[in-house]
């Protein structure tokens, strides 16, 4: 038994591992990525900072038999970045499980991680179940709007569809801008817009972004599924972007999957007063709810970027206060 990195000349090996583990004994539905034999291998061909090392792999007997990789996430926190990695594709097969095979790979994983100065890690799971080995669940705010738009907010701003190749350094400027006083976004190039954020998932449609603009002035860009904004920037102040999509929304309360201080002020300057049968019958809402943001790790590295986490607990609370943003586009 030895647990090491992935070699590129496994890479075949690896994604068969990885779907079987997935799909043994489980019923999914036709459209699932799941269904898709080399649905990491997908994965991992756009991920623009993948590399073999980062996927730690347990050999048993010449076999790969439970895997865990550790994907790059050069993360912003308030104008400074931290290396960071989302924990994915964390698999055993079949014949080989309850052994505590991933828990021992995770630990050497946690262990790499270190000696490549990657501050934290995080995961999609239960604590249930990670959380004996040392992530802790973190939440943030998602936001939910249900407002009628002052009249001079309306029909005020255009829209249009990007265009991956036109658009990238634009997206790339602008992401920057917005993105870079934030904490939690992950760094992202003008190549990572093109060939990553836009591009389709294993099975699945590319994010459907929209360039919002003014009188011939971009003012942000946003991508939302029915109601539910999944992400958004602006350049400047909010008002003409949230207008914007609060209006698309056709009088459906609008699900923000984040929240920002400046969103508050924003929302109550571009809505109505409504009237008094309004206010009493139907009167509008901003709502506030805590909404699960993955489970985390600090990986208690010497000299970190961030003073003052240095561990977990710390990790944790810093996120949640600083209003965490992880725009889903970038999860592994």
């Amino acid at each position: 038994m030895q647990i090491r990195a992935l070699r590129e000349e496994e890479f075949e090996e690896h994604a068969e591992l990885v779907y079987v583990s997935y799909s043994h004994g489980r019923e999914l539905e036709p459209g699932s990525m799941l269904n898709r034999r080399r649905w990491w291998l997908e994965g991992i061909e756009r991920d623009p900072y993948y590399e073999p090392a980062q996927t730690r792999v347990m050999e048993v007997g010449g076999r790969l038999v439970a895997s865990v990789s550790c994907y790059h996430r050069p993360t912003y926190v308030t104008g400074r970045v931290v290396d960071a990695a989302c924990i994915g594709s964390v698999c055993t097969h079949p014949e080989h499980r309850r052994k505590g095979y991933v828990r021992q790979v995770l630990a050497e994983a946690v262990e790499w991680m270190r000696e490549q100065r990657w501050e934290w890690s995080f995961l999609y799971g239960l604590e249930d179940i990670y959380g004996g080995s040392g992530w802790r669940n973190l939440t943030a705010f998602d936001l939910v709007a249900d407002l009628h738009l002052r009249d001079d907010f309306l029909g005020i701003c255009t829209e249009r569809q990007v265009d991956p190749e036109a658009d990238a350094p634009t997206l790339a400027r602008m992401y920057e801008q917005f993105n870079r006083r934030l904490t939690g976004p992950t760094v992202r190039t003008e190549e990572s817009w093109r060939h990553y954020v836009l591009s389709a998932r294993p099975g699945g449609r590319p994010p459907d972004y929209r360039v919002v603009v003014r009188d011939d002035r971009e003012v942000g860009c946003y991508w939302m599924q029915e109601t539910t904004v999944r992400e958004a920037m602006w350049l400047g102040r909010p008002h003409e972007l949230l207008a914007h999509v609060i209006e698309r929304a056709g009088g459906e309360p609008v699900t923000f999957g984040f929240w920002l201080p400046e969103m508050a002020p924003a929302l109550r300057d571009i809505s109505r007063m409504p009237s008094q049968g309004e206010c009493r019958d139907a009167p509008a809402t901003v709502t506030l709810r805590e909404s699960y943001r993955g489970l985390w790790r600090h990986h208690q590295i010497d000299d970190p970027v961030i003073e003052g986490v240095t561990d977990t607990e710390a990790l944790v609370r810093m996120l949640h206060d600083a209003d965490y943003v992880m725009w889903p586009a970038d999860k592994a």
